[in-house]
């Protein structure tokens, strides 16, 4: 999963340490995170798929899975930020300090049916947060916004893994990949090593 995550890199000390805390939660998560703070905007991304995208000339949330704003110092981009994910279907979750207020207008926005499905507006404390974005994370990949296979993986086979493949989607509707997909997401599901690990983010 990638996801875009943006902050005010001139909010205070306290606030520049919760930034770390989200990145760190969701790397731990597995999460690839582009971010507009300084030395952390390239977490985790292969160089490769960074020159890809700065060729392509498309939007960064384009090829975001979600974008996630802490907000507790309003960015003047934010409101371009949502726009764009909101464009794009993406999930989107807003952060804010438990004694802030959120933008009154974000507040309206989720009164839209369409909208209101892929933004989600959260208060947090320092005690709360890991397990606000671990939701946010399983409401990806299970809920509204559900994530679908975009991230292109090469993977090499040999003629007797393609020709097992070819027997097994033979007279079927399912291709080589969707097989693949559908076993790995099997995989993921009966590996009691990891969904310990994910219940306790």
């Amino acid at each position: 999963m990638r996801v875009y995550f943006t902050a005010d890199n001139q909010a205070e000390e306290r606030l520049q340490k919760t930034f770390s805390q989200i990145i760190d939660t969701l790397n731990d998560s597995g999460v690839l995170v582009m971010s507009n703070l300084a030395n952390r905007n390239l977490v985790g991304w292969p160089t490769q798929d960074l020159e890809k995208i700065e060729q392509s000339g498309e939007s960064m949330i384009e090829k975001m899975d979600a974008l996630i704003i802490e907000g507790t110092r309003p960015l003047a981009e934010s409101g371009y930020l949502i726009a764009i994910a909101l464009a794009h279907h993406k999930p989107i979750l807003y952060l804010c300090l438990k004694d802030k207020i959120i933008n009154q207008n974000l507040i309206h926005l989720k009164k839209d049916h369409q909208a209101a499905k892929l933004l989600n507006l959260e208060y947090y404390t320092v005690k709360n947060l890991n397990e606000i974005l671990v939701e946010f994370l399983r409401k990806i990949e299970t809920g509204e916004g559900k994530e679908t296979p975009n991230i292109k993986f090469t993977l090499r086979i040999t003629s007797r893994i393609e020709r097992y493949l070819q027997w097994k989607t033979h007279n079927t509707r399912l291709t080589k990949a969707d097989f693949l997909r559908e076993l790995i997401e099997g995989l993921i599901d009966k590996d009691k090593d990891y969904q310990n690990f994910a219940d306790k983010e």
